[in-house]
């Protein structure tokens, strides 16, 4: 029923709708688009420039994490950065290739408030001509929801401070609301990240 299926994302707290359009990728045997929109009229003028190309980096991250979480499950992907207005993007996205079902996530509210509230995902379902999936993802609802994606989010942790990821030597495993992924780095470094299950949010500890 769903061939092709397409999931936006903003690189942050997107897991579980990226969960959600990946099981139904599964179910149905259909490809996974997924979208990074760069708004280009974020920022003032004299600093767009930089703030765009920073954006396109942060993009190109992002895709390449729901590419690897799709090719863990052996589900053809497509990904593409764009620069645009947001929810107009996303809708000639899904226009140009011919999708489905778009899939996207909601916030924190209850009944009706979670979408009409001037959000991205509240004008794509005013205008969208194929069906819009909304997932509704509490504050409180874990968005980190296994060891491959504590590995991603370790692993761009310690990129961003600097390291290269050598090896993952054992199976991350969870204390609480917390993943921990112990890594070792291209310099002999050792180090034990704490991933929140919750906000996402990593803190390093190097143990050796």
């Amino acid at each position: 029923m769903y061939d092709r299926i397409l999931v936006p994302t903003d690189g942050t707290d997107q897991a579980g709708v990226v969960e959600h359009a990946l099981t139904i990728a599964e179910l149905s045997g259909g490809c996974l688009h997924t979208l990074y929109v760069v708004d280009d009229q974020e920022g003032p003028d004299t600093t767009r420039d930089d703030l765009i190309r920073s954006y396109e980096r942060e993009g190109a991250k992002a895709i390449e994490r729901v590419e690897k979480l799709a090719g863990d499950r052996g589900i053809d992907v497509t990904g593409a950065v764009r620069q645009g207005t947001p929810y107009a993007m996303i809708l000639e996205y899904a226009a140009a290739h011919d999708i489905d079902l778009i899939v996207m996530g909601t916030h924190g509210r209850s009944g009706l408030d979670r979408l009409f509230v001037g959000s991205v995902t509240e004008r794509v379902v005013r205008v969208s001509n194929v069906p819009v999936l909304t997932v509704t993802l509490s504050d409180h609802e874990p968005t980190v929801m296994n060891d491959t994606q504590a590995v991603d989010l370790a692993t761009q942790r310690l990129e961003d401070a600097g390291y290269e990821v050598a090896s993952i030597p054992e199976e991350p495993y969870r204390e609480s609301g917390t993943w921990i992924v112990r890594a070792v780095t291209d310099d002999g470094g050792t180090f034990n990240v704490h991933v929140n299950r919750i906000t996402r949010e990593t803190r390093l500890a190097k143990v050796g």
